[in-house]
């Protein structure tokens, strides 16, 4: 038993030094979250602008809610197929509390009503500017002995956290149909970092995660082939 063993175990390893690999790349579908057809109608909003309190939302140069609105109708118009209802002026939330907007039916259910949207894309959004500049150590080899050091340098860095969360309500029946949290942390090796220009680029790197609520996407990975 032992012999047999043994042989297997030579002829395996033989196979391997035999033969040799290939990597490749593959592009693997995805279904999307939720099972539309690609052709229903939606409406983008309200989205409710989450902080801790009014000096926090007045930090910024921009209304954030208004600009993920537009961005979101701009990216669902890009990526899908979808019917995107024009937004719905004087529109106003029964509360600026994301849970309990969260289950507002009748909300949601008289907005669906109004806009004759199927469906509604909502939710609430906080995007957070900081300055994260700081002293922090780091190596230092001298030219004249080449011993190794560590000294205090200043780093300007600017960071950018996200957090949403995306609600899809049933636009006939004011129920939440689905829910999606995202979160993002950006720095910048800049101090003063465009405001704007950050909330943009944090976007970008949430986009796949987005769009992926609605539609089937595809993601790209590689495999090691052993070919002999």
């Amino acid at each position: 038993m032992r012999l047999t063993r043994l042989a297997f175990a030579l002829c395996v390893l033989a196979t391997g030094c035999l033969s040799s690999t290939r990597e490749i790349q593959l592009s693997l579908p995805v279904r999307s979250k939720l099972a539309f057809t690609g052709h229903e109608k939606l409406y983008v909003g309200p989205f409710v602008r989450e902080s801790k309190g009014d000096e926090k939302a007045a930090e910024l140069s921009f209304d954030v809610s208004a600009e993920f609105e537009r961005y979101l109708r701009k990216l669902l118009r890009k990526e899908s197929k979808f019917v995107l209802i024009p937004a719905v002026q004087g529109v106003r939330p029964p509360t600026s509390d994301p849970l309990r907007l969260a289950k507002s039916a009748d909300f949601w259910r008289e907005l669906g009503t109004q806009t004759g949207a199927d469906y509604i894309v909502a939710g609430s959004i906080d995007f957070e500017v900081q300055d994260r500049t700081a002293y922090k150590m780091e190596p230092y080899e001298s030219p004249v002995t080449g011993a190794t050091y560590y000294r205090q340098v200043l780093v300007e860095q600017t960071g950018f956290t996200y957090d949403i969360m995306l609600n899809v309500y049933d636009g006939r029946t004011g129920a939440l149909v689905y829910e999606q949290p995202l979160k993002d942390f950006q720095e910048k090796p800049e101090r003063n970092f465009d405001e704007f220009t950050g909330m943009f680029s944090n976007l970008f790197a949430l986009e796949n995660q987005i769009i992926g609520v609605f539609v089937p996407r595809s993601v790209k990975t590689k495999r090691v082939l052993f070919t002999p």
